[in-house]
């Protein structure tokens, strides 16, 4: 496993989170939207803020301009986190497990057990407790983007969401995604019950694929621990 990989495990939330540009989907007709952009994203962000733990899935459609081609992990307010990547190597579609734990992550691409790295390898690039950080990452994010525009009301996975466009400002995303030279189109769907962020869609410039993000579990009281 060499450095530059580790490097992108342990960016994956911020990579998550670069996807948020153009584009979208539902599962059954949208209708009129009946609510307040910027108000949806305020309930939002004061909400997010709150989150202690957040389950995530992440799919690519197309060739992804990102090494990190897909995910489905748990992630506590700490920057632990455990789960699945699917990251491209030479060419080819590796799935690994990883384990966060503290100062340490645990890697098993399947080839001869888990390895412990330390994850200070990554820490001056990116830094995984951002991600539920009130005041770094998605609450903040959530509370300075521009322009918001109502979209529609639409259902994911069963809830009546409210999907907002908005410009998803560089200087907010930075903590999350970091050299990102641009700000970005975004859509997000947002729960009418909750006001949680639930789902994220974005395409990537000059037609280089898309990623679908999705959060299926806020709050879980998850225990994770090193592997044996």
């Amino acid at each position: 496993m060499s450095r530059r990989i580790l490097v992108l495990v342990l960016l994956l939330p911020g990579l998550l989170f670069a996807g948020a540009c153009d584009g979208g989907g539902s599962e059954e007709p949208a209708k009129k939207a009946d609510f307040d952009a910027a108000q949806t994203l305020r309930q939002a962000a004061q909400v997010m803020g709150t989150v202690k733990s957040v389950a995530f899935t992440m799919k690519s459609e197309g060739k992804t301009p990102v090494t990190v081609k897909g995910g489905d992990l748990k992630l506590l307010r700490s920057g632990d986190a455990e789960g699945t990547l699917t990251v491209e190597q030479q060419g080819q579609n590796v799935e690994m497990k990883v384990v966060a734990v503290g100062d340490s992550i645990y890697l098993d691409a399947g080839t001869g057990g888990w390895r412990k790295l330390p994850k200070a390898l990554a820490a001056a690039m990116y830094d995984p407790s951002a991600v539920l950080d009130p005041e770094r990452g998605i609450a903040k994010l959530l509370g300075s983007v521009t322009s918001p525009q109502a979209q529609a009301v639409e259902a994911v996975d069963g809830k009546q969401t409210n999907r907002v466009g908005a410009k998803l400002p560089k200087a907010q995303l930075a903590a999350l995604i970091p050299g990102l030279d641009a700000d970005l189109d975004g859509r997000l769907w947002i729960d009418r019950a909750t006001h949680r962020l639930v789902k994220v869609r974005g395409a990537f410039p000059q037609g280089q694929g898309a990623v679908v993000i999705s959060f299926t579990e806020f709050d879980a009281p998850y225990k994770i621990s090193a592997p044996t």
